[in-house]
């Protein structure tokens, strides 16, 4: 990867590439380092993959992308026809316009599938609400073999008085890197809820901007991310109250273990004339080993008048005097420390309208706490 292909994917002027990749700057360094060919937009999927995007609840209604292009053999979209248009303006580009919303949610898939040497794909997609209500998940997965670096840019548009409910799920191995930018607008009397939870990956940015530029429109992103080995996550969320009456809050929690980092940018600013708005930002972290790193970075930004906002973030440790109290009631050391991890993590669900999507999300996490640690 050339040093103009690095600058496009990056973006932004070289001063401000430097405060926005500070914490990630060895990260990327390493991977533009190495020389990546065009991954196989047909590579073959295998069984397990394809178990693990099989979610039961989403068939009939899964687009899948394996690196960065649609594939149609392993899509399965019978119950799309009647509520979305599908254009795929190239094998990398789709678009996807809900006209009338939709019960049951969508399903894309992006598979980071590797080749014989380093490989990379990019994609984009963009989605537009136009009326209703409708739900989203947007699952990132990966095989383990030669690297593969993946770019997805996303765009999301609601339009006035619609409801859209996402999920974000990445759960990649160490041999994928995945930079995801995604932009959402939204209109007047919208509302946008993401709920975000992050695995695995050598490296993986998330970029996330939500423009509020509708009257009382609103928004929520709830998110995890669960680290271990050396995996490295660096989350970089931009909400930005442009008119009057809106609403933002944002909940995020981060675990890291043994050599893992973790980095959260939080910023919310509101415009001059954005009156009345209403901007909460939460962010609380988890150290696991004296070796691992959370870096936590809120910003509240206000240039206009009746603003009720607030700002906190916290990086600590597992409390002792609780776990001497599990440990009293007989509860094995690991298991105490695994129910206090799990416990801390799953608020990041609770209100997810999508029962079945709690649980799926809530079996992911405790996959990533150690294994034995007797967890039910």
């Amino acid at each position: 990867m050339d040093a103009v292909a690095l600058d496009d994917l990056l973006g932004s002027s070289a001063r401000e590439r430097e405060e926005s990749w500070r914490y990630s700057k060895n990260a990327i360094r390493a991977l533009t380092q190495q020389t990546f060919a065009t991954a196989p937009p047909d590579a073959t999927l295998s069984a397990e993959t394809l178990q693990r995007i099989d979610l039961p609840f989403t068939r009939g209604r899964r687009i899948v992308i394996v690196n960065g292009a649609y594939s149609q053999r392993y899509s399965n979209i019978g119950e799309l026809v009647s509520t979305i248009r599908l254009h795929h303006e190239s094998a990398q580009r789709l678009k996807i316009t809900i006209s009338t919303g939709c019960a049951d949610p969508l399903h894309l898939v992006y598979v980071s599938a590797p080749a014989g040497s380093a490989s990379r794909w990019q994609a984009d997609c963009e989605v537009e609400l136009q009326s209703g209500s409708a739900g989203l998940i947007e699952q990132h997965v990966g095989e383990a073999g030669a690297d593969v670096f993946g770019t997805l840019t996303s765009q999301i548009t609601l339009g006035p008085g619609t409801v859209l409910r996402a999920t974000m799920i990445s759960d990649i191995p160490d041999s994928v890197s995945l930079l995801r930018k995604g932009h959402c607008t939204v209109g007047n009397s919208a509302v946008f809820a993401a709920t975000h939870a992050h695995f695995g990956g050598r490296l993986q940015r998330i970029e996330s901007r939500i423009d509020l530029v509708g009257t009382k429109s609103s928004c929520s992103s709830r998110g995890v991310f669960v680290l271990r080995g050396r995996e490295h996550v660096d989350v970089h969320l931009d909400v930005r109250h442009n008119a009057r009456d809106t609403r933002s809050n944002v909940f995020w929690r981060g675990v890291a273990d043994q050599r893992s980092r973790g980095i959260f940018h939080g910023a919310i600013t509101v415009a001059a004339g954005a009156d009345g708005a209403d901007a909460q930002l939460s962010n609380k972290n988890l150290l696991l080993s004296a070796n691992a790193e959370i870096d936590t970075q809120p910003v509240l930004e206000i240039y206009a008048d009746e603003v009720k906002a607030s700002h906190g973030a916290t990086v600590g440790q597992l409390d002792e005097r609780v776990l001497f109290y599990l440990r009293s009631r007989g509860i094995p050391a690991a298991a105490a420390r695994n129910l206090l991890i799990a416990a801390f993590c799953r608020e990041v669900f609770d209100g997810m309208a999508i029962d079945v999507m709690r649980e799926y999300l809530d079996a992911a996490l405790v996959a990533r706490l150690p294994a034995d640690a007797g967890m039910p």
